[in-house]
């Protein structure tokens, strides 16, 4: 132990080492003295460092400073430091309320399995972009003391990236780290020549969600009989036997394909090791961050190589990873289970959550009692009004409320070049909610944004090209309740889309957003400023500056004030609060998205629709 405990080190006091990877790699839990927050310092030992490191290039190091992305640490100071003659190079880097995995599993005895399953599928997500950032690098050394798990606000499990110590360029008989503080356990059986690639870290990720699946190794038979066995002699164990996969057949063929010995046999990509798992769980294929990186040349050109190389892989025969034909159009829009407080996240919007509740939820919640009455759910419900004032953000949160599954759906999804190809999508996607509805047994809730560009009017010359898909919406949002599918259509031109939609049957409700009332602007203050350091701020003052203001436009206001304290904070060298002066001075020269006369012309549209629906519908909003 190089930094000793409750001893001063740059402006940090030691409290404990959590990790000694190697005899030149330590990590201490530290706090810092300038606003008692906890955080992590990883230190190098330069004149202990392994030949393949050099002092000036530090991969861990180099990848964390020169990213802030959210699966990574962050980084907030470092440098070099001499302590009783020993040179180091050490980083200070934030820090969550976390153990490692191994720790976890030892204390969870009843984990839901669709549950963890979403959570390594979140994971999966980020070991990818990774080595996207790496440049088709790879972690080299993933194990479950490597993997550290914190809470969500939702109290479900977080996997992170931790144990960096060994990423690189994919490799083939020159690894430039050093090997020996890998575990054997998750080793691929081809690092035994050296190679190193996103094969190998599919198989440790394997070995991984076996064990977070049935808390054992896939070879514990042959670890407990050989406690001290090496690692080539391990490997030959394991080649003499079948893995050990107590868990249900769809989920043993995922682990079985990701830990297969030949490296051709697993999973090509981080990418269909998640599709795999999407598919178990109900998940419409995503439109994932990686689809362009994948698609590039020079991995089409891998893929093509890789193909060449694998005549004898007999599973890409009936590959459901492969993509679609262009004249089989085929939605690629994810389908998830939501989790979050529901409408407790909502700030202001009380008429609206409680018409909804009246209307849905309870209906939802409590079918058989609903059955007993003849009530119903409506069939589709329509949020119109200013943009910015929480629509997206409201259908969301009715989708956890409710326990539905949620999918968000942007015009340019439903897109297609080919003759009626955007009519064979919608008919996809309600087909396959009203698949999962029936899988999942819970209802799935369609959101469609800019609805007016799906379902535009058509008497309209501009929208002629647009009737086959107009015509499909009608037939589809016909009572798709009683299928499980609810719509929720979005909009700020109701008077751009086709009337036929708007009948009862299909669209029951329609809901005018307002602007956020005086008492909506304070909540949305308290919840933006919650988790940053501020002063004790007159929000009546507040409140009374942005009338007229919508509730994207006071996000803005307060992210813009955390980002110049921020940079004052770095001047000043210690933290700056968020104070009244610099809000009303950010808020005098921030100008309301939705102006005035905008503001005439929706209140207008609004007295027009509800004549012309000859009902007296209430302005439902912020507004109580």
């Amino acid at each position: 132990m190089i930094l000793k405990q409750n001893t001063y080190f740059e402006g940090f006091i030691i409290k404990e080492m959590i990790e000694k990877s190697s005899s030149y790699r330590e990590v201490y839990r530290v706090k810092d003295i300038n606003n008692d927050n906890d955080c992590v310092i990883t230190i190098y030992d330069l004149k202990s460092l392994p030949k393949c490191y050099t002092e000036a290039y530090i991969p861990e190091f180099d990848l964390i400073k020169k990213t802030s992305v959210e699966y990574l640490p962050h980084y907030i100071n470092g440098g070099r430091y001499v302590i009783d003659d020993v040179d180091l190079l050490w980083m200070a880097t934030d820090c969550v309320s976390f153990i490692t995995l191994s720790d976890y599993l030892n204390t969870q005895n009843d984990l839901d399995v669709d549950v963890l399953l979403h959570q390594f599928r979140k994971f999966l997500i980020d070991i990818d972009k990774l080595s996207s950032l790496l440049g088709d690098g790879c972690h080299n050394n993933i194990n479950c003391d490597n993997i550290i798990v914190s809470k969500g606000n939702d109290d479900l499990p977080i996997f992170h990236l931790s144990g960096l110590e060994c990423i690189s360029c994919s490799c083939d008989g020159g690894p430039s780290f050093d090997t020996g503080i890998q575990s054997i356990f998750y080793r691929a059986p081809e690092t035994l020549l050296g190679k190193y690639n996103i094969s190998t870290d599919i198989y440790s990720l394997g070995i991984v969600l076996s064990l977070c699946l049935q808390a054992k190794h896939p070879w514990q038979n042959v670890i407990e009989e050989n406690k001290d066995i090496k690692l080539k002699g391990f490997i030959k164990s394991i080649r003499q036997q079948e893995p050990v996969l107590d868990m249900d057949d769809a989920i043993k063929s995922i682990v079985y394909k990701a830990i297969a010995l030949k490296p051709s046999l697993r999973y090509k990509s981080i990418e269909q090791f998640c599709m795999a798992i999407e598919d178990y769980l109900g998940i419409e294929p995503s439109e994932h961050y990686y689809i362009e990186k994948l698609y590039s040349e020079k991995d089409e050109k891998n893929i093509e190589e890789s193909d060449s190389d694998e005549e004898d892989d007999e599973e890409d025969v009936d590959d459901p990873f492969k993509s679609q034909a262009p004249s089989q159009p085929k939605t690629e829009l994810r389908i998830e289970r939501v989790t979050g407080n529901g409408f407790k996240d909502v700030a202001g919007m009380v008429q609206l959550k409680n018409m909804l509740t009246r209307n849905f939820v309870d209906i939802v919640r409590n079918p058989e009692l609903a059955k007993q009455y003849k009530i119903t759910p409506p069939n589709g419900m329509l949020l119109w009004g200013p943009p910015g004032n929480g629509k997206t953000f409201i259908t969301r949160k009715l989708a956890e409320e409710c326990g539905m599954l949620y999918c968000m759906v942007n015009p340019s999804d439903l897109g297609n070049i080919y003759i009626h190809g955007s009519q064979k999508l919608i008919a996809d996607l309600f087909k396959r909610s009203e698949k999962l509805a029936k899988k999942k047994k819970c209802g799935v809730l369609l959101v469609f944004d800019e609805f007016d560009s799906l379902v535009p009017r058509r008497d309209d010359n501009k929208a002629d090209n647009k009737c086959d898909e107009v015509a499909e919406f009608l037939a589809q949002l016909n009572n798709c309740s009683q299928r499980n599918i609810f719509v929720v259509a979005m909009t700020n031109r109701i008077d751009a889309i086709d009337t036929a939609v708007l009948r009862r049957g299909r669209i029951d409700l329609t809901v005018y957003v307002d602007l956020p009332d005086k008492m909506a602007r304070e909540e949305l203050f308290n919840i933006e400023l919650k988790e940053l350091p501020h002063d004790n701020l007159d929000k009546e003052r507040l409140v009374k500056m942005t009338e007229g203001f919508c509730a994207s436009d006071i996000s803005f206001v307060v992210k813009e004030c955390a980002r110049c304290s921020f940079q004052e904070s770095l001047k000043m060298k210690q933290v700056v609060n968020i104070s009244q002066e610099l809000l009303e001075n950010i808020i005098t020269t921030t100008k309301s998205s939705v102006g005035i006369d905008e503001i005439r012309r929706y209140e207008k549209l609004r007295e027009n629709f509800e004549r012309c629906r000859n009902n007296e519908r209430p302005r439902i909003g912020f507004n109580a």
